[in-house]
């Protein structure tokens, strides 16, 4: 675990020395809290008050000691009078650092999540924000891939489930049991679909639908039967954000 880790939490979880002077201290409050939320079969509070963060790093571990990091992101937004300056600051330290993650959003509040490039991060929200339900299913699979506690196999199936939700209307509107599969099936048969940019074939967002579907082993059963790796999670989300955006904005459509 490195510095950055250590630090943003500090900025949170450390108060003024009550003497006064001296060094910020740590606010037993927060750890006290933490334990009581998850259930904590042993509490670290002296350790914390006595050692500080390094220390509780080391008796937390790093996998717990980001439980405990993405806690006090949550508890600085729902009680502090200074959330935006506090969770800025933290964002800043963790960007400063180059840390893989940033302060967003998760069932509504401040949460720790992985980072990738923000533009990326702004084309995903944009589409999130504009895409009715798909956009709500697409933002519960980018929190499934990305979030503090990711589930790959969550994330790739709410990204095929939201470019059903966003596309099953416009390919195949009497079918109301349409899945991707069948999407693509009736996709390739219509031959006449055309995609806003240069070269108007749909062939290339068709291909991308496609991969989405086939890579999705964990929808086998028996022997088939495979959970995605974090890294297809991932994937299948960046995959699905283009698609959701194309069906929602007209983007890809059929000719007339």
């Amino acid at each position: 675990m490195r510095r950055f880790i250590v630090a943003s939490a500090e900025s949170v979880a450390y108060r003024m020395n009550p003497n006064g002077f001296g060094p910020r201290v740590p606010d037993p409050q927060y750890i006290l809290e933490y334990e009581t939320a998850v259930r904590r079969p042993s509490s670290l509070e002296s350790v914390f008050v006595s050692y500080g963060m390094d220390r509780l790093l080391r008796e937390m571990g790093e996998d717990e000691f980001l439980d405990f990091v993405d806690f006090l992101v949550y508890k600085v937004e729902t009680t502090s009078s200074e959330t935006h300056r506090r969770l800025g600051l933290l964002e800043q330290v963790l960007a400063n650092a180059g840390s893989e993650w940033r302060i967003g959003q998760r069932d509504g509040h401040a949460a720790l999540e992985k980072r990738v490039p923000e533009g990326v991060v702004q084309a995903a929200e944009d589409t999130i924000s504009n895409s009715g339900s798909a956009g709500v299913l697409l933002a519960e699979a980018w929190h499934a891939a990305f979030g503090k506690s990711p589930d790959s196999e969550e994330a790739y199936e709410k990204s095929i489930k939201a470019v059903e939700e966003a596309g099953a209307h416009i390919v195949t509107p009497l079918n109301k049991k349409a899945t991707l599969g069948t999407m693509l099936r009736d996709m390739k048969a219509q031959t006449d679909w055309k995609i806003d940019l240069p070269t108007p074939d749909a062939d290339v967002p068709i291909k991308m639908a496609e991969a989405l579907w086939v890579g999705q082993e964990s929808r086998h059963g028996g022997n088939g039967y495979r959970k995605p790796t974090q890294g297809e999670a991932e994937a299948a989300v960046m995959l699905a954000v283009p698609l959701v955006q194309w069906f929602a904005s007209g983007a890809l459509q059929r000719r007339p």
